[in-house]
């Protein structure tokens, strides 16, 4: 599968999408979106919670090197150390694994059904009386923002040539690619902006 955009030599293609494809706005507005996720805290939901939605996408899109982050370890100050097991369990989508939080289980469901069913969550009310009972509706609405960005990320990364065409990577790769993600990378995205075209 071709990377259906230009990216230069030596540049990181997740880091290229983020911060050098569009108006500089809206790619300004994206890399707001993606630090308050994983580097500004500003939102309630817990880190472990924020890793569980992007370990749903990335097992979605097949990206190796998503698979492969453990934000945790690759970005500091992000979080203690989240066990591996975490992780194991939430790409298996291991619904009956002791270690999640209700909360956890919660947005693992709501991830899968966001994905593939849905049309089917608004009729659920025991749903809802789920996601109510161990949210607030601030709490719940970061959750609703960050999968649905998430999935449509990962959508777009695919349909660019990124997922499952990326090599398992080595773990300096791994940590460079979640430093240049979370901090963004606005020189590359300028020095970029005039050459930058569909391949």
């Amino acid at each position: 599968m071709p990377y259906r955009f230009h990216l230069p030599d030596g540049a990181n293609p997740l880091s290229q999408i983020l911060y050098s494809i569009g108006s500089d706005a809206l790619v300004s507005a994206r890399k707001q979106m993606i630090q308050v996720i994983y580097e500004k805290n500003d939102t309630k939901l817990l880190p472990r919670e924020r890793e569980l939605m992007r370990m749903l996408s990335a097992k979605n899109v097949g990206c190796q090197m998503c698979l492969a982050a453990r934000f945790w370890r690759d970005l500091p100050g992000f979080s203690a150390e989240i066990p591996e097991e975490f992780y194991q369990n939430t790409v298996a989508v291991n619904f009956g694994w002791q270690g999640f939080t209700e909360r956890e289980r919660i947005l693992m469901e709501f991830g899968e059904r966001l994905e593939n069913d849905y049309k089917g969550i608004n009729s659920d009310d025991e749903f809802w009386v789920r996601v109510y009972t161990n949210f607030s509706e601030e709490e719940f609405g970061d959750a609703l923002i960050i999968m649905s960005t998430l999935i449509a990320l990962g959508n777009v990364m695919t349909l660019l040539g990124v997922g499952s065409v990326c090599n398992i990577p080595t773990s300096q790769e791994v940590n460079t690619m979640v430093q240049q993600v979370a901090h963004g990378n606005s020189s590359q995205h300028r020095e970029n902006k005039a050459s930058s075209k569909v391949a």
